[in-house]
């Protein structure tokens, strides 16, 4: 078995594992040890519920990884309501590549059996749930890896579109026949499964989820599942497929529950300096990390205002906005800063551009920013954050109250997201806001959200009007945005404090709208 240094007071390491998969995880730690290849793994730290082991050579978390390991845990028990016994603990291996991954199946980045992990990130968010879950229950592998991913997803995209969840998972019940299909197709049957698994949550309560996922065991018969699982839920099996299938398509961030970056103990969002450091990946990779919660008020948009500390060099940092109960505000990661190269090949701040703007158009509810960047050093970021009135229109053809107060500094992205506004045309509830130029003048500039993938969130034209929802079009302005991210320019320039009335087609997802805006002076 793999040498341990400072093993002392922990549980021996083939005791943790029990049931088929650890008579598999045993056999490939003998036959390894019989090659004299052993890796050999030092205790890091202890921590109130986590021994945390580093394999030689491997470069160990981050200086604050114990604080949240146990974030991690902390809200996962809770949401679970399953602890560990007194006295025990998770053992975290963290491996110094992917060869020491021995114990897993081969096309595996990482895996648990029990409480005990072998990873290859510092924080393996997927394989912390599968501990602490371990402790509830051990269900077939469509359930397990679901919840996994539901509860794990830290920081995700929705740039892509609409989550697939074409994999066949009404076939996969059983975790033979799931594992094989994952074996033979890859891991995104893991993304359907989650998808599934939020449904029920949402549909019949997390309460009878968890007692469900508590009583079917691992290798349990389909008729087996299907018998606990309408004793749970009060329905069978096919028909909750049935109407999760009926359900709309959602997005990579909409299958997330947020319980650790959304809990009471994280710092909220307000006006103030914060510092990017060790955060929810572990400073995998250098990375520099902060989360901030904050809440949407009923009737009113939030606008954040974003400014880094300029170093030399510059070490670049994104931020992004997600909703607690599941989904992405924005849809992408958004750079807190425009940036350039020197001559001498470093990055630094653009003094065109030392900053970004977000007026965040959503529903009411809890949401938390999460701000990474890449460096081998703490970021520092300054935050404004106010509640404004949306400057959508709403009837359609009414003035804004409070337009959108842009400026050349700081490009503001404006999107709205889980609004039902039906409309036909570019003078809808949704589609058209009013804009205010600020203090230097200029013409505006628009561009789309998500280059790498095309204007997913973004309109493809953009209407700049001098009033709002004119009969005839022939006196405004039409933009056609670039699908490529690169800005486009109105040919007019308009005075300081000039209101533009705005209009754009619907974006190729009805339920969601963003684009960049700012005042480029002449």
């Amino acid at each position: 078995m793999p040498a341990v240094r400072d093993f002392i007071g922990s549980r021996g390491l083939l005791s943790a594992w029990v049931g088929p998969a650890g008579l598999l995880l045993r056999a490939a730690l003998l036959s390894l040890a019989a090659c004299g290849g052993e890796p050999v793994f030092t205790k890091l730290f202890t921590s109130e519920h986590f021994d945390y082991y580093v394999e030689e050579g491997a470069t160990p978390p981050c200086d604050g990884a114990a604080q949240w390991l146990e974030r991690y845990y902390s809200a996962n028990a809770k949401f679970l309501g399953a602890t560990l016994p007194p006295g025990e603990r998770i053992q975290y291996y963290l491996v110094r590549n992917k060869e020491s991954l021995l114990p897993c199946p081969p096309d595996a980045p990482a895996c648990a059996d029990g409480t005990t992990i072998y990873a290859f990130r510092p924080l393996h968010l997927h394989e912390i749930v599968h501990a602490n879950a371990s402790l509830m229950g051990n269900p077939p592998a469509l359930f397990t890896e679901g919840l996994a991913e539901v509860l794990s997803c830290p920081t995700t995209t929705d740039s892509e579109g609409p989550l697939d969840t074409s994999e066949p998972i009404e076939t996969l019940v059983e975790t033979r026949a799931f594992n094989d299909w994952r074996v033979a197709n890859g891991f995104g049957v893991y993304n359907t499964s989650a998808s599934f698994v939020r449904f029920l949550i949402d549909e019949f309560g997390s309460s009878r989820f968890l007692s469900f996922y508590a009583r079917v065991p691992w290798d349990a018969s389909r008729q087996e599942i299907e018998a606990v699982f309408q004793a749970e839920f009060g329905v069978r099996l096919d028909e909750a497929f049935s109407a999760w299938r009926m359900e709309p398509l959602r997005y990579f961030g909409d299958k997330c529950l947020r319980v650790m970056d959304c809990d009471p103990s994280m710092p909220s969002l307000t006006d103030t300096d914060v510092t990017l450091s060790c955060g929810p990946w572990g400073g995998f990779m250098q990375t520099q990390e902060a989360l901030l919660r904050f809440e949407v008020p009923n009737d009113r948009i939030l606008h954040v205002t974003v400014a880094p500390v300029p170093t030399d060099p510059y070490f670049s940092s994104s931020v992004r906005f997600y909703r607690c109960a599941g989904g992405d505000a924005v849809g992408d990661f958004s750079s807190t800063a425009g940036t350039r190269v020197s001559a001498d090949r470093n990055w630094h701040i653009d003094p065109a551009q030392p900053g970004s703007a977000f007026a965040l158009d959503v529903p009411p509810g809890e949401y938390v920013a999460w701000f990474a960047g890449i460096a081998p050093e703490e970021i520092r970021i300054h935050l404004d954050a106010e509640e404004r009135l949306s400057p959508m229109r709403n009837p359609a053809c009414q003035p804004a109250e409070e337009p959108l107060a842009l400026d050349d500094k700081h490009p503001t992205t404006l999107t709205t997201r889980w609004i039902e506004r039906p409309c036909q045309g570019p003078w809808c509830p949704g589609q058209s806001w009013d804009v205010s130029i600020g203090t230097t003048g200029g013409a505006l500039e628009a561009r789309v959200i998500t280059p790498i993938k095309g204007p997913n969130f973004s309109p493809g034209e953009l209407y700049i009007c001098s009033e709002p929802c004119p009969e005839d079009t022939s006196h405004c302005e039409i933009l056609a945005l670039d699908p490529e991210g690169r800005p486009v320019r109105s040919t007019q320039t308009f005075e300081p404090g000039t209101v533009l009335h705005l209009g754009a087609p619907a974006a190729p997802f009805a339920d969601r709208f963003a684009v960049q805006l700012r005042v480029a002076p002449e």
